[in-house]
C-alpha cells in the first residue's frame, strides 16, 4: 500500500511540474506573436507637431507608491552591464497627465500598501533585494484631485501596475475610461490574467478598445497615443504624451516595463536570462527590438524615455513629483 501512495504521489508531482512546463511554454509560444509593426520616428513627431494645442496635456508628474533597492544584476544582464555595482532602486509609479480643463489620465496605478509589501517579499528571497518601502496608493496621494480622474492607460497589467485599481474604485464617484489595444484586452497569459481580472470586476472603470494603429490616438485625450509593443507581456503598451504649455513643448515615452533600468536602453542590456525564461516570460527578440526603437526616439529625434522602474532615473528627469 505504501509503495502505491508513493508511487501516486510522485506520478501526481510529475504531472504537476509537466503542466507548469507546457503553461510556461505556451506563454513563450504567445509572447513570441506579438510583433505588431512599430511607427516610424517621423509618424510619432508628426503627430507631436500636430497636437501641441490648447487641448493637449499641460502638466506632467509622478507618484510613487513603492521603493525596492536591490541589485543591479535582478534587472541587468550582469555580463554586459558596465556599472554592476551602481545603485539600483525599483519604483513603482504611476503618472499624473493634467488637462487645463483639470481633467487628469493616469497612466498605471502601482500598488496599495499592503499590495506593495505583499509583492516586495518574494523579491527579497529571490533576487537579494532589501525590505520593499510602501508609500501611499494613487488614490491617497491625489486626495481631492482624484476627482478629476477622467481615463487610464497601463503600460501593460501585471499586479505592480494595475493594483491601485482597488483604492482608487473605492474613492471615484463617477467611471474612468481605460483604453486598451486588442493584445492587451483579449490576450493575458498567467502573470497578467489576475489583473485584467481586476480591471474587468472594477466598477469605476469603462473599457474602451484603441483601434488605427500603429500609433493608436486615444480619444477625447488629444496628445496622448499608445503603441502595441507586445515583447514583455503580450499587451505590453508605449505610450506617448506630448505636453505644451507648463511642460514647454516636450514628448514624453513611457517604456513600461520594456527595460527595468534605463541602462538596458543606454548599452542594449537585456534582462536577465532566468527572469525572461522562467519569472516572466518574454520575447527577447522584440525587446532587443524595442530598446533600439526606444534609444532612437531619445537619440535622434529627441523624445524623452521614463522607465517605470528606476527610482533614480525618473528623480533626475525633471518631473515632479505630484
Amino acid at each position: 500500500m505504501g509503495k502505491k501512495i508513493a508511487t501516486g504521489i510522485v506520478a501526481f508531482i510529475a504531472l504537476g511540474l509537466l503542466l507548469l512546463a507546457l503553461g510556461l511554454a505556451w506563454a513563450h509560444v504567445s509572447i513570441r506573436r506579438e510583433r505588431a509593426p512599430l511607427p516610424t520616428a517621423q509618424a510619432i513627431v508628426a503627430a507631436a507637431t500636430g497636437e501641441r494645442n490648447e487641448d493637449g496635456p499641460i502638466r506632467l508628474s509622478f507618484i510613487n507608491t513603492a521603493s525596492q533597492p536591490m541589485p543591479r544584476s535582478a534587472v541587468l544582464d550582469r555580463s554586459r552591464d558596465p556599472h554592476p555595482q551602481s545603485s539600483y532602486v525599483m519604483s513603482h509609479p504611476s503618472f499624473v497627465l493634467e488637462w487645463a480643463d483639470g481633467r487628469i489620465l493616469l497612466i498605471d496605478l502601482g500598488m496599495t500598501r499592503v499590495g506593495a509589501a505583499a509583492f516586495g517579499t518574494p523579491l527579497e528571497t529571490l533576487g537579494g533585494a532589501a525590505p520593499i518601502e510602501p508609500h501611499f496608493s494613487v488614490a491617497e496621494r491625489l486626495g481631492a484631485a482624484r476627482n478629476r480622474v477622467q481615463a487610464l492607460i497601463f503600460t501593460h497589467l501585471h499586479i505592480d501596475h494595475v493594483g491601485g485599481i482597488e483604492d482608487l474604485c473605492a474613492a471615484l464617484d463617477h467611471p474612468a475610461r481605460l483604453f486598451m489595444t486588442e493584445a492587451q484586452e483579449e490576450r493575458p497569459n498567467y502573470t497578467t490574467k489576475t489583473g485584467l481580472n481586476l480591471l474587468r470586476q472594477a466598477r469605476c472603470v469603462r473599457r474602451e478598445r484603441l483601434t488605427g494603429g500603429p500609433l493608436f490616438r486615444v480619444p477625447g485625450f488629444p496628445g496622448v497615443e499608445v503603441i502595441a509593443a507586445g515583447g514583455h507581456t503580450s499587451g505590453s503598451q508605449i505610450i506617448v504624451a506630448h505636453l505644451q504649455g507648463d511642460g514647454g513643448g516636450r514628448s514624453y515615452v513611457f517604456t513600461g516595463d520594456i527595460v527595468n533600468n534605463i541602462d538596458g536602453i543606454n548599452h542594449d542590456i537585456p534582462k536577465p536570462h532566468l527572469y525572461s525564461l522562467l519569472m516572466v516570460p518574454e520575447a527577447p527578440g522584440r525587446l532587443g527590438e524595442l530598446r533600439q526603437f526606444l534609444r532612437h526616439l531619445r537619440d535622434d529625434s529627441g523624445l524623452s524615455l521614463l522607465v517605470s522602474h528606476d527610482q533614480l532615473q525618473l528623480e533626475q528627469s525633471g518631473i515632479p513629483a505630484w
